[in-house]
């Protein structure tokens, strides 16, 4: 059971971004201290960002594709996520694995992820390097080889990780409150992608999306660390200058844009190990200056023991043995969720009424400024935290690119957050928390009886 419960509380974990940037507060002194941000364009349309550490010892270079899960066509789902593989198995001029193999052998790593929106790829090593790093990232943006053996070994690999998912009756359930949540939008998969469709998916299929997507002018280039402007330019110029600037990638239509939810979405589905009730509203997208007051709104809530559910429901009420929340933060509009972990079925619909008693209060205003202060501070920390290192600092570059249009608004994210107030706390609950503007999935336990 703990280990169900784990693995649910990870997968909510990995379905945050960074949040967005609202005009900056006026504040006395500044809140942190970076080096300047340079940004400039390419003539191919390639974007690059540099930020200089130079006490560091190390150099990230990253290549962020602004292309994730939700550009793919709804009958190729997991197209985005093969490149997240087949991008390390080899090139017209490289063997297979050997990107990572030279990174590796030169003191580096490497990595890649995607996600809704974006495929990225991750390269820190000694910073002397930092012009091989960046070779290789030209050399397979537009030289990948497309080979049939090795796509068919790479669609296993993530059929495999599909099925470890799909083993989880939590995680079943959890794409179930996706498909409810949105009707139209593509963010109703995630993007690990679907078994049947991986089988339909032909070599063609792939080197078409590769065409579409994998240009300079749909890419960012990310440097951070110890080098210098002069370094980078010259380095991306020597690489990435000889290839075309590809047609405009498609945008998602109109007809994919969520209509605002005015009726409450409920259902109940099949049994499962521990019982879990979610339950989701729709948010604005990343950009929205709304999003830092439903940040601190979504920690007061649900941000670890001391939280509001935590305090209500597992310890007073004892109606869960766990509960936990998310914001969803996407590019377009994403879910605020919470979630409660409980074991007596009996006590579902106490459990799901609870849930909705605590949205209900911070609709009505009961938020107490300690409260503010503390979620406040916690998120400042976990932003400064998260550029403590080259690849730290990248990822939120990286993020702040793809989710707001611009790599430099994350810079804005510590004072956006202290300029969160009460009222702004209450008006966001009411605008977005609403009952009918709600989605719920129950997953019952399967036992009811005698556990603990």
């Amino acid at each position: 059971m703990l280990r169900a419960i784990a693995v649910f509380s990870l997968l909510l974990a990995g379905t945050g971004g960074l949040a967005s940037a609202q005009p900056k507060a006026k504040r006395k002194g500044p809140v942190a201290s970076l080096p300047a941000l340079k940004t400039w364009t390419m003539d191919n349309g390639l974007q690059v960002a540099f930020l200089p550490m130079p006490n560091a010892p190390s150099v990230t270079v990253q290549l962020w594709y602004h292309v994730g899960a939700k550009n793919e066509a709804r009958d190729r789902r997991g197209s985005a996520h093969m490149f997240e593989h087949m991008m390390f198995k080899g090139t017209e001029n490289l063997r297979a694995e050997e990107h990572a193999r030279h990174l590796s052998g030169l003191g580096g790593y490497v990595n890649a992820f995607t996600t809704e929106d974006v495929t990225a790829y991750h390269n820190t090593l000694p910073a002397d390097y930092m012009d091989f790093a960046i070779r290789l990232e030209a050399e397979r943006m537009r030289n990948l080889w497309f080979r049939d053996d090795m796509i068919a070994t790479e669609k296993e690999v993530v059929k495999e990780e599909i099925r470890q998912q799909e083993n989880n009756p939590l995680f079943t359930g959890f794409l179930r409150f996706l498909e409810i949540a949105f009707k139209v939008h593509p963010y109703s998969w995630t993007a690990g992608g679907a078994l049947a469709d991986l089988d339909a998916t032909t070599t063609e299929d792939l080197k078409s999306f590769y065409d579409r997507y994998y240009v300079p002018n749909n890419a960012l280039l990310v440097v951070v660390g110890k080098t210098t402007e002069n370094a980078v330019r010259a380095s991306a110029e020597k690489w990435f200058a000889s290839i075309p600037r590809g047609k405009e990638p498609p945008k998602l239509g109109p007809e994919l844009t969520e209509k605002p939810q005015t009726e409450k979405r409920r259902e109940v589905v099949a049994p499962a190990q521990i019982g879990v009730i979610m339950r989701g509203y729709h948010i604005p997208e990343a950009a929205h200056p709304d999003i830092h007051a439903l940040r601190v709104l979504a920690l007061i809530l649900s941000g670890g023991e001391s939280s509001r559910l935590y305090e209500q429901i597992v310890r007073k009420q004892k109606l869960a043995v766990q509960v936990g929340g998310q914001l969803v933060i996407r590019e377009h509009p994403g879910l605020m969720m919470v979630f409660g972990v409980y074991l007596d079925a009996a006590k579902g619909k106490t459990l799901e009424d609870a849930l909705a008693s605590e949205i209900a209060k911070v609709r009505k205003g009961f938020v107490s400024k300690a409260e503010i202060g503390k979620a406040k501070k916690q998120l400042q920390a976990q932003l400064v935290y998260g550029m403590e290192n080259v690849t730290g600092i990248a990822n939120q570059i990286g993020y702040s690119w793809i989710q707001r249009g611009d790599a430099g608004r994350f810079l804005e994210d510590l004072t956006a957050l202290e300029a969160v107030t009460a009222a702004d706390i209450k008006r966001v609950a009411n605008l977005y928390l609403g009952d009918s503007q709600s989605s719920v999935v129950v997953i019952p336990p399967a036992a009811t009886t005698g556990a603990k």
